[in-house]
């Protein structure tokens, strides 16, 4: 037996999901209200007197399939952003260490219709990139929270898959009940990467996780690899090339790791070591 595949059933048989997505935030207080406002968050209220920082725990905690119907209970459950602030061992002016070029970038927010969304958030004041189909990847726009964090919104389908769903058949409408007009899903944390074969190792060999899917991004010179605890399967075998298992993808009602390595050698620089009390990225 592979040790992936032995990782893989320690990793069923332990439960193990990505559970929360850690953050060291300079102002929470600024961020909930955003990301409550903003994409329909929920604020979860807990008690953390022992540590030497505050803990916000906010997120979607149900998360819907592409036919807006609540997910099934055998997939992983929702992911949740936890902000720690208020370290007295940091220094909050410098607690802005993500970027395209850093380990971790961003989260994706996974939806049915990406520029309904981006509609609603500008008439709320809140600047995005304009929307767009990104080669065979998908149709997307970014835009930063107010601690500078990078959050890309996803559509479930190709811009001109999901225009040629709309003229066949109409448009989904959208329901008051969710901010952006449909269910949001955490659908990517992403990592940048300057060793492929390690990382990978460790996420499919020690962790246990599926390995999904592999997108060859030439134009741009790098590799998108995202793997889940999952025991769903792509439609189509060949995670590398079938364009189809992309779409599938994006309309999964739960986070993958999403890693990005850059083909060439273009080295991404190393994670600072955290020390005491530190967890998590800033």
């Amino acid at each position: 037996m592979s040790t992936s595949k032995q990782s893989s059933i320690f990793a069923t048989e332990m439960g193990l999901t990505l559970a929360h997505h850690i953050l060291r935030v300079k102002d929470s207080n600024e961020l909930i209200k955003f990301y409550v406002d903003n994409f329909g968050m929920e604020n979860v209220k807990i008690s953390t007197p022992y540590l030497p920082y505050n803990v916000n725990v906010l997120g979607y905690k149900i998360n819907y399939d592409e036919n807006f119907n609540k997910a099934s209970n055998t997939l992983p459950s929702p992911t949740l952003l936890e902000f720690h602030h208020n370290d007295s061992s940091a220094n909050t002016s410098t607690l802005v260490n993500s970027g395209a070029s850093k380990v971790y970038w961003k989260i994706g927010i996974t939806l049915y219709d990406v520029d309904y969304a981006r509609q609603i958030l500008q008439s709320k004041q809140v600047n995005t990139t304009d929307a767009s189909q990104f080669e065979d990847i998908g149709y997307l726009c970014h835009l930063k929270d107010p601690n500078g964090f990078c959050i890309e919104l996803l559509q479930h389908d190709f811009d001109t898959t999901f225009k040629a769903k709309i003229s066949k058949s109409g448009k989904q409408p959208p329901s008051d009940n969710f901010p952006l007009g449909y269910p949001s899903c955490i659908g990517q944390i992403t990592l940048n990467t300057s060793d492929m074969d390690k990382t990978q190792r460790f996420y499919q060999d020690l962790l246990g996780m599926k390995l999904l899917s592999i997108q060859e991004v030439s134009r741009f010179d790098f590799t998108l690899y995202f793997f889940a605890w999952t025991n769903e399967d792509p439609p189509k075998s060949d995670i590398k090339d079938a364009i189809v298992n992309r779409e599938w993808l994006w309309k999964r009602p739960y986070t993958t790791i999403e890693i990005r390595h850059f083909n060439s050698s273009r080295q991404i620089p190393p994670f600072r070591d955290l020390q005491q009390n530190e967890i998590g990225f800033e």
